[in-house]
């Protein structure tokens, strides 16, 4: 069994809302990598807006809400289905149209430091979660309730390990977000 060195359990309650660098929206912070460059984040979105522009960076977009969006990149349209990642370079800064309020979950990563995956996972009986060779993996509860080595996890809250593993068990509805060295 692997020991837990570095994990912890990100409350929804904890978050806090601030805007989008152009003002546009808000979005709640869940977890950041300073050293290498990552920002993991839930996304407030209603109506129209632009994505802000981040040079250098490589999104990963999931609709978690109950309402689909679309994502114009300068041509067509794409209608983006709740919980299908959808990675995209954070240079294009998209306009975004929710066909009601909904959020997204969002995961940015210095692409020259990191790399990123996004998985929807139904978590049963018994499940680990390592680092690893991993930066961080995190683990966001969208429906039902995670029992874990360090306290209950239920709907909008995060696991974070950093370091180690933590065992859990569902039943659950979670987005697994892995971060990698580069």
């Amino acid at each position: 069994m692997n020991t837990v060195r570095e994990a912890r359990i990100i409350r929804r309650a904890d978050r806090r809302a601030t805007r989008w660098a152009n003002g546009a929206g808000t979005t709640a912070e869940i977890a950041t990598g300073a050293a290498t460059r990552w920002r993991v984040s839930v996304a407030t979105l209603d109506g129209s807006s632009a994505f802000s522009s981040f040079p250098g960076v490589d999104r990963i977009f999931t609709v978690i809400g109950d309402h689909p969006v679309s994502l114009d990149f300068g041509g067509a349209p794409t209608v983006i289905p709740r919980l299908r990642p959808t990675p995209f370079a954070g240079e294009t800064g998209p306009t975004c149209a929710a066909a009601g309020p909904t959020e997204a979950f969002n995961v940015m990563i210095d692409r020259s430091t990191t790399a990123a995956s996004v998985d929807i996972v139904d978590v049963g009986i018994a499940h680990e979660v390592a680092a690893e060779d991993r930066v961080a993996v995190l683990v966001l509860v969208l429906d039902g309730r995670l029992t874990t080595d360090l306290g209950p996890v239920g709907p909008g809250d995060c696991l974070l390990v950093e370091r180690g593993a933590v065992h859990l068990s569902g039943p659950a509805s979670v987005v697994v977000a892995e971060i990698s060295p580069r």
